[in-house]
């Protein structure tokens, strides 16, 4: 297996193609990445920023590059000894006219060779919704805002920028309405199907161009239609789809959508024809060597993932590195027998972000937050009731769609088919404590059956009412329940495709902008309802890291984040500044009231706002129109995912304009700046201390450690679209440049401008070029390497964590400060009275020659390190026994 050492994430988009790659492949190289891993570079909607909306995954997305291109780049990683891992789509594809696969259905319906492809319910109208519309359809119509024309590819019904293939039949009826008898005769005798309707429409358009007689009759009989609406209605009836208003998606739905995106619509993956179909360009990429790996996208929305990762360990071998993005709650593990490598890292972000928090302060924290926001529900209940809100309100269609489900297998009894039994549904869905199970048969696994019992505890604790009926549903979930079994477990797995979705909107994409207690922690893959982990405890993680999947990715930034690693670095100082914090809070919240219009922002938006703006407020501690329009975006997104006083359905921007105005008279306001700025300074500092740390933790610890673009320098961004603004490579080619012809005799010199000039970020990439080289060099001891936890000294052993990276004579010795403000001044220099302290003790069985990767400073036989030692020269130690040098 080609496995990676150490990953660079790159987004490529029409902004960022093959070519702009190639610039930065030696730099790259350079900085000792050793393998690409890049976003889906398959065929997708025009202009795509993000590659997740495929519309042909048998292609490469030409506003990319060409497949020549990307043989050249991979003849290149070959010559380096690099490798590609690429993330594929397997859930959904874009609605779109874009979609071959779906244009193909549009036209052709059941003859067609996909109308199976994807995840339909053509059992409900035989018309696929198509819920584009602005409005209802008669409002439309009668607006004349839908048209039918000829474009180049054919018919179609053209909504604004929306465009819907017109059906075979639709033709013949234009046609007929025309007096060519050649054409009308052509339409009338083809046998739909594949090929020969093609080859007959694409004959038809060809012939079209140079027939001004025929192409003026047919774009007055469009002229009629248009100008018609019981005209139109008439066509539509020919159609295999309904346009419909988008916002009716909200009740009713007859295909599953990835989340509640009406433009990505999912596919059929268990089916084995869609599986072969859309892997055939991936196998050929794999086969040819192009792709050394795969990353799976939301592997938890496919109705068997299990079966899925199996034949796509099959097809590419099982020597081939694998991995899935996939959501762990805390204490939930990966099932070990998986054909995998492990996952994409959310639960290793989650890991160290928890690690870098003061958990001494959690009541302290909660005490505050409860005080200012007296009205908010415990974490738990917040998440119920949204994801129960979510359930009702934006996946209704979904919802009713299971309730039918239910009832078509003949698993309710007539007396059961009531309103409460669908309540008490809703209730289990939304109290489901993980996002979805993997059962395989009846009876389930103990641990399965648990998550099962804890759903119908958790709801019935919120709804005391509903205990028969969920009884009756935890029967049936369970295989318990008289009847079809098969029809109960079809019913489970199918459940299971929602719970996920759920799960994520409910909690990721609502309470996460709610519950602002620490919002470092309300990150993918974290919880705010965690507040900090032990160093005890983070070594555990590890280790069982280490004994299950020691070639998962270690992620601190994806495009998926929040909010930047370094932002949430900097919201974690405050944790540990405690009281000195909610002081300011205080003191910056009595001038907001001065600014403050019609009492907006709230006080629970108000705290969000004060803890966004440090983590966010740029280095050189000024900001222009840039960051005011980027934090606007921001807020826009932040209000509406929470849903209190905004949302996308139905946007209040009368509100969002005065939280927005709010914020720019706060950073304009000079009483506010001359608190904050101060404050502000001093976050910085410790802030960077503490990413400097998660930078080092996430290269040496068990797991492939990755780099999302551009984060090599400091990332303070927000969440999407934000995380993914031009990256400049030449800055970062330069920095490299810089530190890589340095001569050893200035090394100190170098070490002291890094810190002293921190705000540039030049530190933090030094810190992650000398240990990514270390890893390039000696790949065996992180990839195949122990993990042994270090005992410190006690007054350190809750301020700093240590372990030892080893395999056969090879030694890394790894000591973090993860809580910095007893350690360190806010200009990263050591605070006087610590730096004599002992950290550590050398035990005998340890060698005896160390030396610091980032310093070179050596010690021969030491008997202790102290923090001087450790950290006086560079924040973070990477020490090495350097026998080798010796010999």
């Amino acid at each position: 297996m080609k496995c990676p050492t150490a990953t660079y994430r790159v987004q490529l988009s029409p902004e960022f193609t093959f070519d702009d790659l190639e610039k930065i492949l030696d730099y790259l190289e350079q900085f000792r990445i050793s393998t690409i891993y890049s976003a889906p570079f398959f065929k997708s909607r025009t202009g795509s920023t993000h590659g997740y909306d495929i519309t042909d995954p048998l292609s490469l997305n030409p506003e990319i590059g060409k497949l020549e291109t990307f043989r050249k780049i991979s003849e290149w990683l070959e010559k380096k000894k690099m490798g590609w891992l690429q993330d594929i789509v397997p859930n959904h594809m874009a609605f779109d006219n874009e979609n071959q696969w779906l244009r193909d259905i549009f036209e052709l319906g059941p003859k067609s060779e996909y109308y199976k492809f994807f995840d339909i319910d053509w059992e409900k109208g035989e018309k696929l919704m198509a819920p584009f519309l602005g409005d209802p359809l008669n409002e439309v119509r009668e607006k004349k805002e839908l048209k039918l024309q000829l474009a180049q590819t054919g018919l179609c019904f053209r909504y604004y920028d929306n465009s819907y293939p017109a059906s075979a039949e639709t033709y013949f009826e234009i046609l007929s309405k025309t007096e060519n008898e050649k054409w009308i005769e052509e339409f009338r005798s083809y046998e739909a199907g594949g090929k020969e309707w093609h080859d007959l429409k694409n004959l038809f358009l060809i012939n079209i161009q140079a027939d001004h007689e025929l192409d003026t009759s047919i774009q007055s009989t469009l002229k009629k239609i248009n100008s018609s609406q019981e005209e139109m209605q008439r066509i539509l009836d020919l159609q295999f789809f309904r346009p419909t208003d988008w916002k009716k998606t909200e009740k009713e739905i007859n295909y599953r959508r990835f989340f509640t995106i009406n433009g990505l619509i999912c596919l059929r993956m268990e089916d084995e024809k869609v599986f072969k179909e859309y892997h055939e360009f991936i196998h050929q990429l794999v086969e040819a060597g192009f792709i050394n790996g795969l990353r799976i996208d939301h592997i938890d929305g496919l109705f068997d993932p299990v079966k899925y990762l199996e034949d796509l360990r099959e097809l590419v071998g099982y020597d081939f590195y694998l991995i899935i993005e996939k959501i762990l709650e805390w204490d939930e593990k990966l099932p070990r027998n998986w054909p995998v490598q492990g996952t994409s890292g959310y639960g290793f972000l989650a890991e160290v972000n928890q690690l870098f928090t003061d958990h001494s302060k959690e009541k302290m924290f909660s005490d505050y937050y409860d005080r200012i926001n007296p009205e908010q529900n415990e974490y738990e209940q917040l998440v119920y009731n949204q994801k129960l809100f979510i359930l009702k309100e934006r996946m209704g269609g979904e919802f009713s769609n299971l309730w039918s489900l239910l009832d078509e297998l003949g698993l309710l009894a007539p007396e059961n088919r009531t309103e409460k039994v669908k309540e008490a549904l809703g209730a289990f869905l939304a109290a489901f404590p993980v996002y979805r199970i993997y059962p395989e048969e009846f009876p389930l696994k103990k641990k399965q059956k648990k998550f099962i019992e804890t759903a119908c505890e958790t709801a019935l604790k919120y709804s005391e009412d509903l205990k028969t009926e969920l009884k009756i549903l935890k029967e049936i979930f369970l295989g318990e329940a008289s009847g079809d079994t098969d029809n109960m477990f079809y019913f489970l797995q199918r459940c299971q495709q929602f719970t996920g979705p759920l799960a994520a909107k409910g909690v990721e994409d609502t309470s996460f902008y709610i519950f602002n207690r620490l919002i470092s922690h309300n990150e993918v893959g974290d919880s705010p309802q965690n507040f900090g982990l032990s160093i005890d405890g983070f070594h555990e993680k590890m280790e069982q890291r280490k004994r299950e999947f020691p070639l998962s990715i270690n992620a601190t930034a994806t495009h998926d984040t929040k909010r930047g690693e370094d932002a949430r670095m900097r919201i974690n100082v405050l944790s540990e500044l405690g009281e000195e914090w909610l002081e300011k809070a205080e003191e910056w919240s009595k001038v907001a009231n001065k600014i403050k219009k019609n009492g907006i922002p709230d006080a629970n938006e108000e705290y969000f706002i004060f803890q966004m703006l440090v983590g966010s407020f740029p280095f050189k501690m000024e900001f222009g129109e840039e960051f005011i329009k980027r934090t606007h975006a921001y807020l826009e997104k932040a209000l509406r995912e929470a849903k209190v006083h905004s949302s996308w359905t139905e946007p209040d921007e009368s509100y969002e304009k005065e939280v927005f105005d709010f914020v720019t008279n706060l950073l304009n306001e000079k009483e506010f700046l001359n608190l904050f700025l101060t404050f502000q300074k001093k976050i910085m500092g410790y802030g960077a201390l503490k990413s400097l740390g998660q930078c080092l933790i996430k290269l040496t610890a068990p797991g492939i450690p990755d780099i999302y673009q551009g984060t090599e320098l400091w990332d303070l961004s927000y969440v999407d679209p934000d995380n993914r603004r031009p990256v400049n490579f030449q800055l970062r080619k330069e920095y490299l440049y810089e530190l890589m012809i340095l001569p050893k005799d200035k090394l100190k010199q170098e070490l002291n401008s890094l810190r002293n000039k921190f705000t540039t970020g030049k530190i933090k990439l030094y810190c992650l070029h000398k240990a990514l080289d270390e890893r390039r060099n000696f790949s065996e001891v992180f990839l195949k390497g122990e993990y042994l936890p270090v005992t410190l000294n006690e007054k350190f052993e809750d301020k700093v964590v240590a372990f030892v990276r080893k395999e056969g004579e090879k030694w890394y010795l790894i000591v973090v400060p993860v809580m910095v403000t007893s350690i360190f001044k806010d200009d990263l220099a050591l605070k006087t009275p610590v730096e004599n302290e002992p950290v550590l003790s050398i035990p005998s069985w340890y060698p005896r020659n160390w030396k610091n990767i980032y310093t070179q400073a050596t010690w021969d036989n030491p008997a202790e390190f102290s923090v001087k030692d450790l950290f006086g020269d560079f924040p973070v130690a990477l020490l090495t026994n350097f026998y080798e040098d010796e010999n």
